[in-house]
């Protein structure tokens, strides 16, 4: 299923924005609650305060909704990435990153586990929320190449997307360690940018 077409407006009357985000929410938060299994659409049409037509005149099914939902939550804080150098924009997606992490925890180890169980999900989560994480900080890489900062003929390699979320990830949920500045900085400062600065043999 495609989340972007899913995510088209019916003909008609207009959409509401609003009320997409006041889905949206809902649908993070009972996730988080109560888990993906025990989240239906009609507890998400109850606390968004919408009818369940509502809900799928706009999408498909609760999975094509969950994940427009994580899609949109990540790209209203892309644009903080854009600092103006390497390094400011490397912090950024850091702090972004961490901090995000750290409000949806319950959030992220819930998808983890039904991930497990559905293929489908895994699937357009990592089609879309994945494949957007890793685009953003491809992005990062080009403004720096833009800038000079990096050198054009040396692309990073697309595992470089994945170091800083993954780290995180199991600094928070595995280790349980700290991820405060010290952290944050140690993970540009010795890992993210020697990995885009060292030179390849």
């Amino acid at each position: 299923m495609n989340v972007d077409a899913a995510s088209k407006p019916a003909r008609g009357r207009p959409r509401d924005p609003r009320c997409d985000a006041a889905i949206a929410d809902a649908a993070i938060e009972l996730v988080a609650d109560l888990g993906y299994e025990r989240t239906s659409v009609e507890a998400i049409a109850q606390r968004a305060g919408v009818s369940k037509p509502t809900i799928y005149r706009r999408w498909p099914g609760k999975r094509e909704l969950i994940v427009d939902a994580l899609r949109e939550r990540k790209s209203e804080t892309a644009a903080s990435w854009d600092t103006g150098s390497l390094r400011g924009d490397l912090l950024a997606a850091a702090r972004d990153i961490t901090r995000s992490l750290a409000e949806e925890t319950k959030l992220a180890a819930g998808l983890s586990g039904a991930m497990r169980e559905s293929e489908e999900l895994a699937q357009l989560i990592r089609d879309h929320v994945v494949a957007d994480d890793r685009r953003r900080y491809m992005a990062i890489v080009e403004r720096a190449v833009a800038r000079g900062e990096l050198a054009d003929d040396r692309p990073a390699s697309k595992l470089f997307a994945d170091v800083a979320p993954s780290l995180v990830f199991t600094r928070m949920l595995v280790t349980r360690e700290p991820v405060g500045r010290s952290f944050i900085e140690e993970l540009v400062d010795r890992i993210l940018l020697p990995i885009l600065l060292t030179p390849t043999q």
